[in-house]
């Protein structure tokens, strides 16, 4: 019966992406058309959405299932000197935006006291042993993360790249552990065109949007979103 489930769910999400790419190949061909075309298609079929990047590779809907879900982010000292609250105001930003779509995410405090029991290392075996109600450890690794266009410090491009690896919890009372079931790239670029003077904006303003832009592509990973907002700006 799951099978099937996820045959019937992944046949509708092929459909939904075929549309979409109709749509933007007529669009092409037809300048300023998009937004009427995507219109269209909402009257057709309503806002077709694209699943979730964990959903895609794995199956399983974080969402539909209700997964207990621990986020924790992390970067090297190098970029914490930079911005020393980047992983915390990434990880506060996700956090919201994953509840507001109704998934089960749990506090990141959950994985901070076990961690400092333990110098701080992070450990999924270690939290998965100790947390008896965590179904998916997610570790959001950042190794690159700047606000300023390269060689012009006059000039605002926001950039961070790094890695998603996700570890399902398995095991009972006699002894839980962690198994590697996800493992994704991410990029950000912001803004994707030209970059933004320093007078045109505050920087504490521009890197607050960066952090917004962040926690939306990083969101992606974990719940699905409108087909339409990846090709309507």
């Amino acid at each position: 019966m799951k099978a099937a489930k996820q045959i019937q769910k992944r046949s509708k999400y092929a459909f939904s992406a075929i549309l979409m790419v109709c749509l933007c190949l007529v669009a092409l061909t037809q300048s300023g058309c998009l937004n009427s075309l995507v219109m269209a298609g909402k009257v057709l079929m309503g806002d077709p959405q694209q699943p979730s990047g964990f959903e895609l590779v794995t199956g399983i809907s974080l969402k539909e299932e209700q997964k207990r879900v621990l986020i924790h982010c992390s970067a090297p000292s190098y970029l914490s000197d930079d911005y020393d609250t980047l992983t915390s105001d990434v990880q506060e930003e996700l956090i919201r935006r994953m509840r507001r779509r109704g998934l089960a995410v749990m506090h990141p405090d959950a994985a901070a006291d076990v961690l400092d029991d333990f110098a701080g290392h992070f450990d999924p075996n270690l939290i998965a042993s100790k947390l008896d109600d965590v179904d998916y450890i997610f570790h959001i690794q950042f190794d690159k993360f700047s606000y300023r266009e390269d060689n012009s410090p006059n000039l605002y491009r926001g950039r961070a790249s790094g890695i998603i690896v996700g570890h399902e919890v398995r095991g009972g009372k006699s002894g839980r552990h962690s198994v590697k079931v996800y493992d994704q790239g991410f990029s950000t670029t912001h803004p994707s065109a030209h970059p933004i003077t320093v007078d045109q904006m505050p920087k504490t303003v521009f890197i607050r949007r960066f952090i917004d832009r962040i926690a939306d592509d990083l969101g992606n990973t974990f719940y699905n979103v409108q087909s339409s907002s990846l090709f309507v700006q």
